[in-house]
């Protein structure tokens, strides 16, 4: 059978967009070893998901490649532990599947949602926890967002006032208030038996200073910490800083924090 003009082209054109691909991918990395601000986080996203699209089998999961910088962190570490505080459906951006799936790493996930945490109950090894983080224990108002940004469910007292208005600028938004438990990070560190946990990723929509401060830093030594944080502020800095903690990555809004002299 004849090949015609126009199938001929289609792996010319694939052709065209790997080699395109590749290029964006070194351009970015050149760009990443002269940058020194928060634009690490962009160009990090964008080398995470490009080499995701040239290679079938990349591993990683997380959003802005918090798994991938993480890993390379800790020399590619098997059977650590990690925590995981926002942890959605525990597959869509996860930030720990890699991890569990790849390095036999042990930990917890936490998720407040209800069908987020039922999937992820389903897809993970790990235990996971129908609970929300914050600084002190009890109960507490969570804005569940339902329709439109889903991954975006919160604490109510805590929320990014302007992440919350992007949020529901989306056309999709739907949302409702209920009243979910709360607990202190401490709390789910000793009750699943890992108080130094080698990694942990605190996504929390607003409610992250708030958690940190109240958290007993010299009782759980964490060797890592993706920490997301929307509005840029100094707040977390200076918490993680005085407690004796280092800046070395942005991946997307997340601070990537190592424990000094680890």
């Amino acid at each position: 059978m004849p090949i015609t003009a126009t199938g001929a082209a289609v792996p010319d054109r694939l052709s065209a967009i790997r080699a395109e691909l590749r290029q964006i991918l070194r351009d970015d990395r050149a760009r990443l070893a002269g940058e020194r601000t928060r634009a690490r986080g962009e160009i990090n996203r964008r080398i995470h998901e490009v080499s995701s699209m040239l290679d079938p089998a990349y591993p990683y999961a997380s959003q802005a490649g918090q798994d991938a910088v993480v890993d390379r962190l800790l020399g590619q570490k098997r059977g650590g532990t990690f925590v995981d505080i926002g942890g959605y459906d525990g597959v869509t951006g996860s930030n720990t599947l890699f991890f569990e799936q790849w390095r036999g790493w042990t930990g917890v996930l936490v998720e407040p949602v209800a069908a987020q945490l039922a999937k992820a109950r389903n897809r993970r090894r790990c235990p996971c926890l129908g609970v929300a983080v914050g600084a002190t224990e009890g109960e507490a108002g969570f804005l569940e967002i339902s329709e439109g940004y889903t991954q975006m469910s919160g604490l109510a007292d805590s929320y990014d006032p302007a992440l919350l208005a992007r949020v529901r600028a989306d056309p999709r938004h739907r949302e409702s208030l209920r009243n979910v438990p709360v607990r202190p990070l401490a709390a789910i560190l000793d009750e699943a038996g890992i108080p130094h946990p080698d990694f942990v990723s605190l996504d929390i929509e607003g409610g992250e200073e708030a958690a940190l401060a109240a958290f007993p830093f010299d009782r759980h030594r964490v060797a890592f910490w993706a920490i997301e944080n929307n509005a840029g502020g100094p707040g977390i800095a200076r918490i993680m800083r005085a407690t004796g903690h280092d800046l070395v990555e942005f991946c997307g809004p997340d601070e990537i924090w190592r424990l000094r002299g680890l």
